[in-house]
């Protein structure tokens, strides 16, 4: 996948046009984030269209770094709550890793992604890793 592709990913993700997101996916591959896991195309749209009821959700690119077996990137992802979302109803989904964010709130996440690549170039894992930057002093 070319850092061309990836914005067109990027945009398929922030349109919700999830019909052409799965063009980038293996058939079986997996999503790891905040402590969960999501295998497969219909647990993936099974997901979203639980988390979207509740969050929007806004990718907002900074790097691309190529690599052999994929690519890692690095992105803001912009997470809007427009429906309050309890930490209940998140582990009684089975996604009691993750964080609520209340309706009317927008909190920017920064976002280091690695995403591993299959023989056809499709996407076959997904794992996020949080930045948290230092405290600034005084």
């Amino acid at each position: 996948m070319t850092e061309e592709d990836y914005h067109r990913y990027i945009a398929a993700f922030n349109a919700r046009d999830y019909d052409a997101l799965e063009t980038f996916f293996a058939d079986d591959f997996a999503l790891e984030n905040a402590g969960f896991r999501v295998q497969g195309k219909p647990a993936f749209r099974e997901f979203y269209a639980f988390f979207h009821q509740f969050c929007l959700e806004e990718v907002i690119f900074k790097e691309f770094f190529p690599g052999r077996n994929g690519f890692v990137s690095n992105v803001v992802i912009r997470f809007t709550g427009i429906e309050d979302l309890s930490a209940e109803v998140l582990a009684e989904k089975g996604y009691s890793g993750m964080s609520v964010v209340p309706r009317g709130v927008s909190v920017d996440v920064e976002f280091y992604i690695h995403y591993l690549l299959n023989a056809e170039g499709k996407i076959q894992y997904i794992k996020g890793a949080v930045w948290v930057p230092e405290a600034k002093q005084g």
